[in-house]
């Protein structure tokens, strides 16, 4: 477009010729203004005219959120479920067959560092919480799947393991005088300290015949330092040890294997005894337990009425060992 100014000296107008730097200036003036134009449209509509693809994308990108946090809320479910689950294998079924709780269900899930590529991503901390969710619940699965496989072994040999598991009294009540210290802490007798009794004490007659409570191998027999005298111990498998102390005469040998209910020894008063009675102890997986949740199940209801108020009037103080 042709510019003209008035010229007062000739009284006509002129036209107004630019200079080549005048108009690569003004074109950088117009390019500026068409550039920052352009960008403020731009801005102007990515933040007020959504087009249909982002906005479809945002709805999107809600329904995943929505899911995944719906997703974990029923992983908190799961993971109950599997606690209770955990709780009935280590209380009821491994109780029954007498074996400790699964030791190993508190595995971790790796180091902080394992889901920091996750830092990347807008929702990070919903979906760490996802991943993690999920590798807990699969340990916990693993754990449980591997537990339960040792409980249905147990399940398919348990006429073995009720064979093996101490479940009769190795003095017949008839026989049986008196219970003298029971399982646990007591004031030692001669060395008046308090100390552990691991196993209970049951007086009877010089001679009266000792059982074994369970089918297992002889791991000793005879005379042993230590204060229990002439002793048997038996394995009998599955976690399963018992002893016998403080014998008269040993009718077994290292190595024979016997049955429940059959005759090893007899009532006697070797070792630190002051009177003829049997120091039974029962071990599971090497840790000794109370014998009398192992001893009662041979007794009637009656012999088992006479048996508990016999332990309360048990005499702590009737031996040493």
């Amino acid at each position: 477009m042709e510019r003209f100014c008035f010229n007062p000296q000739t009284l006509s107008y002129q036209k107004i010729e630019l200079s080549q730097r005048q108009k690569f200036l003004r074109f950088l003036v117009f390019l500026g203004l068409s550039l920052s134009i352009s960008t403020a449209f731009l801005f102007f509509r990515d933040q007020h005219m959504q087009s249909p693809q982002i906005e479809n994308l945002e709805v999107t990108q809600q329904k995943i959120t929505y899911e995944l946090n719906l997703m974990n809320r029923d992983f908190e479910h799961y993971k109950s479920t599997l606690n209770q689950v955990a709780f009935n294998d280590d209380n009821i079924y491994r109780v029954y067959f007498g074996v400790q709780p699964w030791s190993i269900r508190s595995v971790g899930v790796g180091g902080s560092q394992k889901y920091s590529w996750l830092q990347q991503h807008k929702y990070a901390d919903l979906l760490r919480e996802t991943y993690l969710n999920i590798d807990q619940i699969e340990r916990k699965l693993v754990m449980q799947s591997t537990s339960f496989d040792e409980v249905i072994a147990l399940a398919w040999t348990k006429e073995e393991w009720m064979a093996a598991r101490p479940a009769i009294q190795p003095i017949g009540m008839k026989d049986l005088v008196r219970f003298g210290s029971s399982f646990g802490t007591r004031m030692h007798p001669i060395l008046k300290v308090v100390r552990p009794h691991e196993g209970i004490d049951l007086t009877a007659p010089r001679g009266t015949n000792i059982y074994a409570t369970a089918d297992g191998e002889v791991l000793q027999a005879g005379y042993r330092a230590g204060g229990f005298g002439k002793k048997v111990l038996l394995d009998h498998g599955y976690g399963y040890r018992t002893l016998y102390g403080h014998c008269d005469e040993i009718l077994v040998e290292a190595g024979q294997q016997v049955k429940r209910g059959e005759v090893i020894a007899r009532v006697g008063s070797t070792g630190l005894s002051k009177s003829p009675h049997l120091h039974y102890e029962v071990h599971v997986n090497g840790r000794p337990v109370d014998p009398i949740n192992y001893y009662a199940n041979d007794l009637s209801a009656k012999e088992f009425e006479h048996m508990i108020d016999m332990l309360s009037n048990a005499d702590p103080s009737f031996d040493i060992n």
